[in-house]
Formats: C-alpha cells, structure tokens, sequence
C-alpha cells in the first residue's frame, strides 16, 4: 500500500509526540516527514514536501493561525485534518477549508483512524471534474424556462403546501424560487452529504450553518444574516449527529 505523505504544524511539542504516536501505533500507511511548530515553518515545509495530509493545529500566538497558513497556501494541492482543543473554530473551518476531518483534543485513536480512512478514500478517488463545486438543481419555471441553482449557494428549501420555496444567495442577496415540487422529492435529489432535513418544512445546506441551539426538546440553526429554522423534536438528534459527521468529513451512515 502507498504510504500517505504528512507534515505536522502544532506549537504544543506534547501534542506532535502524541500525533506521531498515535499515527504509528494506529496508522501505519502514513508517513510523517516533517513536523513543525510556526505557521512560518509550515509554509516552507509544505512548498518543500508537497504533502498529501496536513495535520493542522488551528491557535498557534504569536505567529498567527491555521486559516493564515491555509490563507498563504491556498495554490497548494493537499488535504487538511485540523487537530486542535477548540471545537468553536468547526465552521468557520467548514466554510473556509473543507477539511478532510476536525478532531478536537484529546481525540481517541478511532476517531483519528476514521480520519485516516476518509483521507485514504479521497486519496484514492479519481479527481473530479473541476466544475464539481458548482453542480446543482434545475427547476422549472413558466417565465424563464429552467432555473439552475448551485448546491454552494441553496442555503434552505422551505415546504409550502405541494410547492417548495427555495432560498439562495445570488450576488451576495438571498433570493426566493418556488418549484412546485415537494420537499420529500427535493430532499432525494440533493446530496445527503451537504444536506439534511432538520423539519418536516425545512431542509438545510450544512455549509452554511452559523451556529445552532437546543431549545428545550427542539433547536434552531442559524444561517448567513442570523437567519433562523427551526429543528423540531423528532430531527434535533437526528441533525446533530449528522452535522457532527459533515464537519468531521464522515459520509453519513
């Protein structure tokens, strides 16, 4: 088997010896060439190794962050699993990395095999398509023929009656589609992976959840603008385990 090739990037030393220990007791199939502690560091060592994996710590003062490291090397081709203690940094690092996975301190060796495992799937696919981030629905409409909108820009579809609205963001405004067709027919034709229906009115696009809370045996989640969707009592678990696996990279089972 071809061994995946890594770099680390954590200012804890304990924490690196930890990774390595773990990665040769656990994973063997990957190969640590470099480990290092400054953003500064991890920029030339990534420019010198071309790694497939970045392990990533993400709060590394007084030499910056993991989204500064990401922000300088973003011509780079290489996946990113964060490790670090702050599970708050999980969707802005969604939205802006796309991590393979984000494990939180002290992660437990399966949660970091099951890392791996995602990594060496995406590793191994074939590559896609360079228009792949853009592909979409196509919906019906009198006036204009069929209407495409891009998965990366849908943030919630809404049931009205035998009608679904949906809301996406088009030249930084939220605009409003109706289809007359029904969220259960919609929720099978979007991916699972993006999307999850947290409402028997509401499906949502996990890349653009802000936060979300737990109101009692209900939640809401709050997308781009604070705007809020409920999550009702029989979908809140169901949501929270499924946003767990889209933030940590999972296919959700």
């Amino acid at each position: 088997m071809k061994r995946i090739k890594s770099i680390i990037i954590d200012d804890e030393i304990s924490a690196v010896h930890t990774l390595r220990g773990m990665l040769d007791e656990f994973c063997p199939m990957v190969s640590v060439i470099q480990a290092v502690n400054n953003i500064e560091q991890g920029i030339q060592a990534v420019k010198n190794y071309r790694p497939e994996v970045v392990f990533l710590d993400i709060e590394m003062p007084p030499h910056g962050t993991g989204f500064d490291f990401l922000r300088q090397t973003e011509d780079l081709n290489y996946g990113v699993i964060f490790t670090t203690a702050y599970a708050h940094y999980a969707i802005q690092a969604i939205n802006e990395a796309q991590p393979w996975a984000y494990l939180v301190k002290p992660y437990k060796s399966a949660e970091l095999v099951q890392a791996i495992h995602n990594a060496t799937v995406k590793l191994t696919r074939p590559a896609p398509s360079s228009d792949n981030a853009y592909r979409g629905i196509a919906l019906g409409d009198m006036r204009k023929g069929n209407v495409v909108i891009r998965f990366n820009d849908l943030m919630y579809c809404q049931a009205e009656g035998p009608c679904t609205n949906f809301f996406y963001l088009q030249n930084g405004k939220l605009e409003r589609h109706v289809a007359y067709k029904s969220l259960k027919d919609i929720e099978k034709e979007v991916p699972d992976t993006l999307f999850c229906r947290v409402h028997h009115s509401y499906l949502i696009n996990m890349a653009h959840v802000r936060r979300f809370e737990r109101i009692g045996r209900t939640g809401k989640v709050y997308l781009p603008n604070e705007t809020p969707i409920d999550v009702s009592a029989q979908k809140l678990e169901l949501f929270h385990q499924h946003f767990s696996q889209f933030l940590r990279g999972y296919e959700p089972r």
